[in-house]
């Protein structure tokens, strides 16, 4: 199984969601994000996975238009606006629309945003456990 996440700036909904899949997905699934632009993928987002023990290394923003939708078994969007834009290869059966609400958009003090991030790290941890369950 092939699946790729994304989200509208591949700096946080669908990072977390590859950095769930790298420890949740079976052996043999593969998994990578993009967004329909890039941001930098934010420190915020990488706290609350490392306070997880996932370590986002390695993983790099990139935009759709860089990676082989056809090459996916399945293609996940995490946002409304990725959901509406992305172009989806001509089976619609493999694209799911999983919107979350995006943590970087959320406005509160500092601890009232770390928790906002968590909320939405552990929405996307129950998206990806869901795809391993569907099997």
């Amino acid at each position: 199984m092939k699946v790729l996440f994304v989200c509208t700036a591949n700096s946080c909904r669908s990072q977390m969601a590859e950095a769930w899949a790298g420890k949740l997905f079976p052996q043999g699934w593969q998994a990578q994000s993009a967004g329909l632009l890039t941001y930098r993928i934010t420190e915020k987002t990488r706290a609350v996975m490392t306070e997880i023990g996932l370590d986002m290394a390695g993983q790099k923003p990139k935009t759709f238009d860089k990676v082989d939708l056809d090459s996916f078994d399945l293609i996940i969007t995490l946002s409304k606006e990725a959901g509406l834009y992305l172009p989806i290869p001509g089976d619609s059966d493999r694209h799911r629309r999983c919107p979350v609400d995006d943590p970087m958009s959320f406005s509160g003090t500092p601890e009232e945003t770390r928790t906002d991030f968590r909320r939405g790290r552990d929405e996307i941890r129950d998206i990806v456990q869901g795809l391993v369950a569907d099997g």
